[in-house]
Formats: C-alpha cells, sequence, structure tokens
C-alpha cells in the first residue's frame, strides 16, 4: 500500500508525530528546539505538509528520545490503516 503511495506514509508519520506531541502537551517550539532549530516554522511546515517537507530519520531518532518511544512508535501501521480507509 505505501510502496504504491509514500505521501500517505509520509502523511501518517506526520500525524502520528503531531499526535504524540499534543498528548505531551509540547509545542512546536518545543519540538523544534528538540530537533536544533531555533523557530517552530519548519515544524510548523511539515505538520501542514507544506513544501513537501517531512521529518528526516535523524528528526525522528531526537524525537522519540525525547518522547521516551522507539522511533517505530511513528512509523504507519498498514493493518490499521486498512481498517480506517474501509470505514470511509
Amino acid at each position: 500500500m505505501f510502496e504504491s503511495n509514500p505521501e500517505l506514509f509520509f502523511d501518517k508519520i506526520v500525524e502520528n508525530v503531531k499526535i504524540e506531541r499534543k498528548k505531551r502537551k509540547i509545542s512546536q517550539l518545543k519540538l523544534a528546539q528538540i530537533l536544533d532549530f531555533s523557530s517552530p516554522n519548519y515544524v510548523a511546515k511539515i505538520e501542514t505538509r507544506k513544501h513537501n517537507v517531512c521529518y528526516n530519520l535523524e528528526h525522528l531518532c531526537k524525537i522519540a528520545e525525547a518522547f521516551n518511544l522507539e522511533v517505530v512508535a511513528f512509523l504507519p501501521n498498514s493493518e490499521k490503516l486498512d481498517i480506517d480507509n474501509n470505514s470511509e
């Protein structure tokens, strides 16, 4: 499924990071600082998927460490995605 639609894969990663960020009440600015950026603009672009920017593996490693999670927690589960798509 993701092989034919990598944008969906990236969208789901971004969505999962955003869910975890909000669950922890972490602002875009704080997340940007975790990623060694001084401004939240980059995180905002990622979360809105503007200009096709997304988190890279280094970003996901830093976020996972800060959130005390494993990187795989951000990866979409294709089985869950199939269920979600079938319910629409």
